[in-house]
C-alpha cells in the first residue's frame, strides 16, 4: 500500500530530493555565482565584489590575531586549499586575493604563483577569525541555541544577529532591502539625515495612508542617477535580499519629495538636528535608496572622507552581484528543474522503477547512518564511500543472479 508523506515523516520522495537540491543550487547561485571558480582573481586587483574564504588550516593564527588575518578567492579555495579549514566569508568588496601572498608566505598557490604586492587596500573584520556580530561569537555558536536570522552591513560587512542590533525588525522582508549596524550610523552620521527623508518618501508614494511633511523641500531637485561606471573600491544564516522591484514611475515620486541639495542639509548631524525618523542603533533602507543620495562635489568628497563612495556605485550592491552570477548559469534550468523533466519523458514502468530503486536506496542509507546516531559516532567520508560500493556491489549480484525486484504497478 502507497504511504503519503503526510502520514509519514521519514517518507521521501525524489520531488523532496530535487526541492531540496533546487534550494542548495539557488543559494550557490547567489553567493558563488558572480565569482571565478577557475581563476585567481589577484591579478584584477581589487575586486568590487567576490565570494571570500579564510583558511586556518594555513594560517590558524588567525583566530586570535587581527594581524594574521587573510582571504583568499573562490578558485584558490578550491585548487590550493582543498580539504582545508576554511571559513565562508559570503561576499566582500574591494578585496585583492591574499593566497600565497605577503599575509600567506607559507603557501604557494597554484593558480598565480607571484604575488609579491602587499595588498595594502584589504580590510579584515572580525569574520576572517571566524566571529560576528556585537557578541563576538563564532556562527555556527555551540553555546546558542537561539535561531536567529543574521544579517549584514553593507558599510562594515560584519555579520550581526537581529537580536543584537537594538532596534525593531522590520515587518516584512519587503520593507528594507539593506541594513546599516548602529556603529555604522554612527561613523557616517550624515546617513541619518537621507535615513528620514528617503524612507518616509517611499512610505508617501507607496502608502496612501502615511503622510510626509515636505515643507520647504525643493521638489525641483531629484537625485542624479549614480553612475554605472564609478569603481567601487561586499552559513551565517544568510538573508537573501529583497527580489521585488519598485517601479520607474514611483522612484521618480520619491526623487520629488527629496531635498538634495547640501546647503539646506547639514553634512554632520548631531543631537536635535537628527531626522525623528532615526533614532539609535540599526537603520534598515528601502529598495533603491542609494539612488537618492547627492552627488554634488561637497557631498561626494564628504563620502570619500568617510570610505564610502561605493555607496554611488549600484554595482556594489550583493543584489546586483547575486543577479550577475544567476546570469552566468544560463536558462538551463535548475536541477530540479531538469530532473523532473527527465522523468516525465521516461515510461510510467521506467518511472515506478528508478523512484522505487531510490527509496531503496535512502532506506538502506537511513538505516545505515541510524548505526552511527546510535553509536554517537562520527560519519566520514570512507564511511559513505564504502556505504556505496557495498550499495553497487549488491545492485551488481541481483542483476546477473538472483530474482528479479518486486515493484507494485
Amino acid at each position: 500500500m502507497e504511504q503519503k508523506a503526510d502520514q509519514d515523516t521519514s517518507y521521501v520522495t525524489m520531488a523532496d530530493i530535487l526541492q531540496e537540491q533546487e534550494e542548495l543550487e539557488e543559494t550557490s547561485r547567489a553567493v558563488l555565482g558572480g565569482s571565478d571558480e577557475k581563476n585567481c582573481t589577484y591579478s584584477k586587483g581589487y575586486v568590487g565584489r567576490q565570494a571570500l574564504y579564510a583558511c586556518l588550516t594555513c594560517v590558524p593564527e588567525a583566530r586570535g590575531v587581527e594581524s594574521k588575518r587573510s582571504g583568499i578567492c573562490l578558485a584558490c579555495s578550491l585548487q590550493c586549499h582543498d580539504n582545508h579549514e576554511l571559513l565562508e566569508l559570503y561576499t566582500k568588496r574591494n578585496f585583492r586575493c591574499d593566497c600565497g601572498g605577503k599575509r600567506m608566505p607559507d603557501v604557494k598557490c597554484k593558480l598565480e604563483p607571484r604575488k609579491e604586492e602587499e595588498n595594502e587596500r584589504n580590510r579584515y573584520n572580525q569574520n576572517f577569525s571566524g566571529l560576528y556580530c556585537v557578541c563576538h561569537r563564532p556562527y555556527p555558536d555551540p553555546e546558542d541555541d537561539v535561531d536567529d536570522e543574521m544579517i549584514q552591513c553593507i558599510v562594515c560587512e560584519d555579520w550581526y544577529h537581529m537580536r543584537h542590533l537594538d532596534v525593531d525588525k522590520p515587518k516584512s522582508a519587503k520593507d528594507y532591502a539593506e541594513m546599516v549596524c548602529g556603529g555604522c550610523m554612527e561613523a557616517n552620521p550624515f546617513l541619518k539625515n537621507y535615513f528620514g527623508k528617503i524612507n518616509d518618501a517611499y512610505k508617501t508614494v507607496l502608502d496612501d495612508t502615511v503622510q510626509v511633511d515636505v515643507t520647504g523641500l525643493d521638489e525641483s531637485n531629484a537625485a542624479a542617477e549614480a553612475d554605472p561606471d564609478v569603481a567601487g573600491p561586499s552559513e551565517p544564516k544568510q538573508r537573501r535580499l529583497n527580489d521585488s522591484k519598485v517601479p520607474e514611475e514611483e522612484l521618480k515620486k520619491v526623487a520629488s519629495l527629496i531635498s538634495l541639495d547640501i546647503c539646506t542639509m547639514p553634512p554632520i548631524v548631531t543631537g536635535d538636528e537628527c531626522k525623528p525618523s532615526y533614532k539609535k542603533g540599526a537603520s534598515f533602507w528601502v529598495e533603491g535608496w542609494r539612488k537618492f543620495l547627492c552627488q554634488c562635489k561637497a557631498c561626494v568628497e564628504l563620502y570619500k572622507q568617510h570610505g564610502v563612495e561605493y555607496l554611488l556605485n549600484e554595482k556594489d550592491t550583493v543584489k546586483h552581484y547575486e543577479e550577475v552570477g544567476k546570469q552566468r548559469h544560463g536558462t538551463d534550468g535548475t536541477s530540479y528543474e531538469q530532473g523532473m523533466q527527465m522523468l516525465g519523458q521516461l515510461d510510467r514502468g521506467t518511472q515506478v522503477d528508478m523512484l522505487t530503486e531510490y527509496n531503496r536506496m535512502t532506506s538502506r542509507l537511513r538505516e545505515f547512518l541510524d548505526q552511527f546516531v546510535a553509536n554517537q559516532q562520527v560519519v566520514t567520508r570512507d564511511d559513505i564511500n564504502e556505504f556505496f560500493a557495498k550499495l553497487n556491489k549488491e545492485r551488481r549480484e541481483t542483476a546477473t543472479s538472483g530474482p528479479p525486484p518486486y515493484f507494485c504497478r
